[in-house]
């Protein structure tokens, strides 16, 4: 990307005067958004510049296809004409210097925010000379739309995206929109709380996401909560359609002490590292998988009753210790009913390169060398072998508590707020229940549910023999059973308005001569794991006749 010909002038914005969030004010006004970035880029352009490719997102931006626009404009009056040009000027100026960073025309820029905005945006760092009479944004501001959370319009400031150009993160380096809040959005179920905290907030991607009735983030970074405060300006209403967010500076749970959430959502500082903190918004200072612990821990005590916590985290783990394990270790042991998901395994040399990759450092070089050594040495001194990252998704119950840990690596979960909450809905269900409730209880099977026939061909050479018979989920985590041809002929006779399932096993045992008690003993913990993994609902969880699709039409 162009960056800055001045030599003597701040790299990074300072995020604390009004210009900042006068600029995100003014955006806002001018619909910035997602629509008007693919507007001037297109899809590949906006996937380019999010996947780290900035000369094809560029070439977009100053090669459109001008030759649909002279057709269309043989067609339009002149003054369509000009209040498409005018507006497509517009939209390609906050593209380019807002979305791309690209050097952009001071006269542009003036034109567009007026020039007493431009020249204080110039005096708080935001924005920087470049080549001739053009200004170079310091600043990233992105767009987020998340039909799931009801959020629209939202701009995210932060510093500028690394993968974009040569700069290298600062230790108060504050990032904005990346993959991991997204994908940790994408956990959270929908519906609006009463209390929600946003631990460790960073720039607000989640705390302005999410609405609640009332909104506290946190973050021991000052500088992230001023870029925070910059980008509640796009979703701030004067209707008073959204409260303000409750923006607390502290460490870990401090400026909460004592209070509870219906909701905690949490990205932490969650590198497994050496216990040093080399950039605010990756380094906790707790060696190994301390931050991850020390959060889980801490939001298992700031739930109110039935509260739910959905929080980023990673694990390390050796020959002699289980992940699952590992996790639970950090939870009490009443009042917490867990989902520890893990998304993804790795060994440490995997693990430490990506990470010095995140930071910019040349793993190849004698500093890049050096960091490699030392963190490995660290990993074996601990005996740690591999490290898990995904989800940690907590409920608080009364009773002990319960964990269950599952490996999920479909490529792409899309939304699972939906599933997150189901299952919370699911294993609630389950854990009020014995095995005679569970006889008694009529079940639907979910429309999502495929069954599946494997054939081998037969030793005999002739023809084909049945070799695995299953139950998938055709939706969301994939689940998949392995069963065997009694349990599908009773799944498949079962109904939410027909027989329970105790009934439905009966027929199944006279018509095949088989001990009803012996038979459903062995048959309850194989509907407990099909109902926990959704393959089957309990009929007192539907709402009305049938179950509509994934996620739809559970009470």
């Amino acid at each position: 990307m162009t960056t800055q010909d001045a030599t003597d002038a701040p790299r990074t914005a300072d995020p604390r005067p009004d210009a900042l969030g006068d600029l995100v004010t003014a955006l806002t006004a001018l619909n910035y958004g997602r629509d008007t970035v693919t507007g001037v880029l297109g899809t590949v352009g906006w996937r380019e510049a999010l996947q780290g490719n900035p000369g094809a997102a560029l070439r977009r931006l100053t090669s459109a296809d001008r030759d649909s626009r002279d057709s269309q404009d043989s067609r339009d009056s002149r003054d369509s004409r000009d209040s498409r040009d005018s507006r497509d000027s517009r939209d390609t100026v906050m593209t380019g210097c807002f979305f791309l960073r690209d050097a952009t025309s001071r006269t542009d820029l003036c034109a567009l925010l007026g020039e007493d905005l431009v020249d204080r945006l110039r005096d708080a760092g935001v924005l920087l000379p470049g080549s001739g009479d053009s200004l170079v944004s310091t600043v990233d501001i992105r767009p987020v739309d998340d039909p799931h959370h009801g959020t629209d319009g939202l701009l995210i400031v932060s510093d500028p995206d690394a993968s974009l150009d040569v700069r290298v993160p600062g230790p108060d380096h504050v990032p904005g929109v990346g993959q991991a809040p997204l994908t940790l959005l994408n956990q959270v179920p929908a519906g609006r709380p009463g209390r929600l905290l946003d631990l460790g907030t960073g720039s607000g991607v989640l705390a302005l996401s999410l609405d609640a009735d009332e909104v506290v983030a946190t973050d021991i970074h000052g500088r992230a909560l001023d870029f925070a405060r910059a980008s509640e300006r796009s979703v701030l209403r004067t209707s008073g359609e959204r409260r303000p967010v409750d923006w607390r500076e502290g460490n870990w749970f401090g400026p909460v002490d004592g209070e509870y959430f219906d909701r905690i959502v949490s990205n932490p500082p969650f590198v497994v590292g050496v216990g040093e903190v080399g950039h605010v918004y990756r380094d906790s200072g707790l060696e190994l998988d301390g931050a991850s612990r020390l959060v889980a821990a801490g939001a298992a005590g700031h739930l109110s009753p039935g509260g739910t916590a959905h929080l980023l985290g990673a694990w390390a783990t050796g020959f002699t210790e289980s992940p699952a394990s590992r996790v639970a270790s950090w939870l009490p042991e009443t009042g917490i009913r867990a989902w520890v998901v893990q998304r993804d395994e790795v060994d440490p040399e995997t693990y430490v390169r990506t990470w010095l990759t995140d930071e910019s450092v040349d793993i190849r070089t004698t500093e890049g060398r050096d960091r490699t050594r030392r963190w490995l040495d660290m990993f074996a001194d601990h005996g740690v072998t591999r490290i898990g990252m995904g989800y940690l998704h907590m409920q608080r119950i009364d009773g002990p508590s319960e964990v269950t840990f599952e490996e999920i690596t479909t490529p792409d979960l899309g939304f699972f707020g939906d599933e997150v909450a189901e299952w919370f809905l699911r294993n609630g269900w389950l854990s009020d229940r014995d095995a005679g409730d569970i006889l008694d209880t009529s079940f639907a099977v979910r429309p999502t549910v495929a069954r599946e026939s494997v054939e081998l061909p037969d030793p005999t050479g002739i023809g084909f023999r049945g070799t695995v018979l299953r139950l998938t989920r055709t939706d969301g985590p994939r689940f998949s059973h392995e069963i065997d041809t009694p349990l599908s002929a009773v799944v498949a006779g079962l109904n939410p308005n027909g027989l329970s399932l105790r009934d439905t096993a009966g027929l199944y045992c006279a018509v095949n001569d088989l001990d009803d008690e012996a038979f459903t003993s062995a048959l309850v913990p194989l509907v407990v794991d099909l109902v926990r993994h959704g393959l089957l609902l309990p009929a007192d969880l539907l709402d009305g006749d049938s179950v509509a699709g994934y996620g739809e039409g559970l009470r």
